[in-house]
């Protein structure tokens, strides 16, 4: 089947919102709503983020206005002469969000929903399950930082998790294309602005709770409420995964009352992993569940890799599927871009590729690829501005610490002067002596590559899969690759 649209519907405002109060009108209908008012159209809907552009959307001839906020007068007259519908609900972006997923006739209510949230391990944590879907037979559809996949057609996209409208939209497509299951990677900003309202998720599983965005959140602990936020949008009889390693969520099921499957290595869970072998290219583990075990190998190595393939193996276990179908599921897939990519261009020595850009991640990394290695490890990293600049000295420490040669960049300085956030990461280390320094990134990676001898490992982190924002949008993996065969 190619990938189809099947278009909205409209939606009757007091019967999607029964506890809203409605001015202006006994029932309204809607068959859009915008939050951006530069797209309003006369007749749509306006859920207004800004109560500051009412006015405006008044004078553009909105079909109804969604608040939060109590006005001084509730009747509005629109441009033709008439009364313009305004609705007051509990939460202006729940209520968009909804009714988002209302205009597309909630799609998610006719597939089933895989939700993967966590500071780190999503992507590679929902490429999994989406192979072991594969190998069970099931068309599944996917949503996260690698883009969309409907079934059919797939699309990158900039953020983990798209706007509710984006999201509703796509969800549609792939009901239209067949899709049984939908794997779906959640931020912390989606859950902080409510955009998974109007969805229910039968599978919850949440990989672990580490320091990160506190731009956007301001402590960590505004971002382990906005984290736990996730378990709103489990269904009924839905059950939530837990990594039982983490010590935020080994206490969840302590308080959750709903049911829990865990997965771990060094604490007890439901379903267990033991290292058998890892080399360079590859790694070897057996998973155990219940009284079933059976050898997991594998071309993607690292610490986080057996984590995120032991909550894979919860969420086929918690859909029905056998041990046997899910490993071999999980062995199907033998790269994920920018995940502990590794790149072989027959040079005599290491080089990986991995989007680690918080503390915890590039020390998993640099750990994982220690053991591997029997040389030196050469780090390039460096740290995005405009985001928390308290991690910094964190990884600069880490780096310092785990690598043997350090070459700092630039990842995105956006509106940061670059020698601060270098002097920041510079901070954090005892020894800078083993550091070079170059903030256009190509160079530095150019350099680090050219200093690797033959056993040694390159490790370049922070941006994995994403292109460079320079105007010629360059990807790090082919331009290593281009390095490498020219230089071979």
């Amino acid at each position: 089947m190619q990938s189809c649209f099947q278009g909205i519907s409209p939606v009757n405002i007091r019967q999607l919102f029964p506890d809203a109060e409605l001015f202006g009108a006994d029932e309204v209908s809607l068959w859009e709503c915008v939050t951006d008012i530069r797209k309003l159209r006369r007749g749509d809907g306006f859920a207004a983020l800004d109560t500051t552009l009412i006015d405006e959307a008044v004078a553009r001839g909105a079909g109804c206005i969604l608040t939060q906020e109590r006005t001084d007068n509730p009747f509005r007259i629109g441009p033709d002469g008439n009364l313009v519908p305004l609705c007051q609900v509990e939460n202006v972006q729940r209520a968009y969000a909804k009714l988002c997923q209302a205009l597309y006739r909630f799609p998610g209510n006719r597939m089933e929903l895989i939700g993967i949230t966590g500071t780190s391990g999503k992507t590679m944590t929902s490429c999994l399950v989406a192979g072991i879907l594969g190998a069970a037979g099931k068309n599944v559809g996917m949503m996260g930082s690698l883009g969309c996949f409907d079934g059919v057609d797939a699309s990158p996209t900039p953020i983990s998790t798209l706007p509710p409208k984006r999201v509703a939209s796509w969800l549609s497509r792939m009901e239209q294309n067949d899709c049984s299951h939908v794997v779906m990677e959640v931020s912390s900003q989606a859950l902080d602005q409510y955009r998974l309202e109007g969805l229910e998720f039968s599978t919850l599983c949440m990989t672990n709770v580490c320091r990160e965005h506190l731009d956007l959140h301001g402590t960590i602990e505004n971002y382990r409420k906005i984290k736990m936020r996730m378990f709103e949008y489990l269904a009924e009889k839905g059950v939530a995964l837990l990594n039982a390693d983490d010590p935020i969520l080994a206490d969840i099921p302590h308080w959750l009352d709903i049911p829990v499957l865990t997965y771990g290595v060094n604490e007890e869970a439901d379903i267990t992993a033991i290292p058998i072998e890892q080399t360079r290219s590859e790694q070897t583990i057996l998973v155990t569940a219940g009284n079933a075990s059976l050898p997991l190998c594998t071309k993607i190595i690292g610490t986080h890799f057996v984590y995120d393939s032991l909550a894979a193996v919860a969420v086929g276990l918690r859909l029905g599927i056998d041990l046997e179908t899910i490993v071999r599921g999980i062995e199907s897939v033998q790269t994920i871009p920018g995940r502990m990519e590794r790149i072989e261009c027959g040079q005599p020595f290491g080089v990986f590729l991995d989007f680690a850009h918080t503390p915890n991640e590039l020390e998993n990394t640099l750990e994982s690829l220690r053991d591997v290695t029997r040389g030196r490890i050469l780090c390039v990293f460096g740290a995005r501005g405009d985001r928390d600049p308290e991690k910094r000295p964190l990884m600069g420490k880490i780096a310092s610490r785990l690598a043997d040669h350090v070459v700092l960049t630039d990842t995105h300085p956006a509106d940061e002067c670059p020698d601060k956030i270098i002097d920041d990461i510079l901070s954090g280390m005892k020894n800078t002596q083993d550091v070079s320094i170059y903030h256009r990134r190509r160079d530095a990676i150019c350099y680090a590559l050219s200093q690797a001898q033959p056993g040694d490992c390159v490790l370049i982190a922070g941006r994995g899969h994403e292109k460079s924002p320079t105007p010629d949008r360059y990807d790090d993996r082919d331009f290593i690759r281009k390095w490498l065969y020219k230089n071979q």
